[in-house]
């Protein structure tokens, strides 16, 4: 974890005590990791949990074990996807 000391401006300061209080935070170190978690994506790509698709290829694993005969045309992907 990196510390810093930052000068924050009377709006950016504001800025984080609203995020901070809308989220029911301590302070407003974690106000800013909270703003940056939303909108950090924008700028930098957000590295995948390895443990989250772990999980996820587990669940696939599972369904197509309990659904074996079950196949979707990719008309009926797109039409369940709104596209």
């Amino acid at each position: 974890m990196v510390q810093a000391i930052m000068k924050l401006d009377d709006y950016s300061t504001r800025v984080l005590d609203v995020v901070k209080g809308k989220y029911g935070l301590k302070n407003r170190n974690d106000a800013l990791n909270k703003f940056i978690l939303e909108f950090g994506s924008e700028f930098v790509e957000v590295p995948i949990n390895e443990d989250y698709l772990i999980e996820l290829d587990k669940q696939s694993i599972e369904h197509m074990q309990k659904y074996p005969n079950r196949k979707m045309t990719l008309n009926e992907v797109d039409d369940l996807l709104g596209l």
